[in-house]
């Protein structure tokens, strides 16, 4: 119980770090995406330097880091210049139950229960009122932000999973990852996008981009892991959509219309099927299937 609390102070630093993350990315839009990530990921780096001899352990385990960082970063900002912010950020957050949704695949002895397919019904039938809108036909504008935005939500199960086979590692091996992901952005900035002068008015969002959803929140997501249980530090994932769509409602001029509202509600209350793991398994077993 000891460190329990701790754990849920590093969570929920975490979840208010990466609720900022949609709007902050939605105010520096007019920067070139490669570019973005290679500063943000560059801020974010810095604290390793302070254990340079930690930042990259074994060459498998840097190169998946890496692309992790890169690629489940790489689809959600280009996701956000091809659809509605909001709709992006909500199509991205499928993520909680994709992860539990493919454990079994990679860990065996993880079962599926009956609430776990009741989510992900609750979440597709979100998508589906999503990408719908208010009309009867798909809106093909914005289906190549709804494919980016959903290749982020499968990316980062993918990286999470694969990760926890791989030997465990130091904190600050965090910080090597997000200096390959920035140098591996910059030269795609470079290669394929128009060069950027900076600007001084840029530099204090992209500060806290950088120190904030890109830094702090991925230390402390790894030791609150480390230090607590994982299943309740899960859980606390789920408050993270709702504050994200708050801030772009807030700070960023997004609108709540109907049937934004009802899919937030699905996608947010099929995701959060998962806290029922935490009931007595004795209320459950009965009606449980395997997968």
């Amino acid at each position: 119980m000891k460190a329990l609390y701790p754990s849920l102070g590093l969570g929920l630093i975490t979840i208010l770090c990466w609720g900022s993350l949609a709007t902050l990315a939605k105010w520096l839009i007019y920067l070139p995406p490669f570019y973005l990530l290679g500063m943000s990921f560059m801020i974010g780096s810095l604290p390793g330097f302070l254990h340079p001899k930690k930042m990259f352990p074994d060459l498998k385990t840097s190169l998946w880091g890496i692309a992790g960082y890169f690629f489940y970063h790489f689809f959600l900002f280009y996701s956000f210049r091809f659809a509605p912010a909001i709709e992006a950020n909500l199509i991205n957050y499928l993520w909680p139950i994709l992860l539990v949704l493919m454990t079994p695949l990679f860990f065996k002895e993880v079962k599926l229960r009956f609430y776990h397919f009741i989510g992900a019904t609750l979440a597709i039938i979100g998508c589906y009122v999503l990408v719908m809108g208010e009309g009867i036909e798909i809106k093909s504008e914005n289906m190549k932000g709804y494919l980016l935005a959903l290749s982020a939500a499968l990316t980062w199960p993918l990286y999470s999973l694969v990760k926890k086979k791989l030997p465990d590692v130091s904190v600050w091996a965090i910080s090597g990852f997000c200096l390959g992901a920035s140098i591996l952005s910059f030269i795609t900035h470079f290669l394929i996008e128009p060069p950027v002068s900076f600007e001084w008015h840029t530099l204090w969002p992209l500060l806290i981009l950088g120190l904030g959803p890109f830094g702090l929140a991925f230390y402390t997501w790894d030791l609150a892991l480390k230090k607590g249980d994982a299943r309740v530090i899960g859980a606390l994932s789920y408050l993270t959509p709702v504050l994200s769509t708050l801030g772009l409602v807030i700070f960023a001029n997004e609108k709540l219309y109907g049937m934004r509202i009802v899919a937030m509600i699905l996608i947010i209350g099929g995701a959060s099927t998962g806290v029922l793991d935490f009931l007595p398994l004795k209320v459950l077993k009965k009606h449980s299937k395997v997968c």
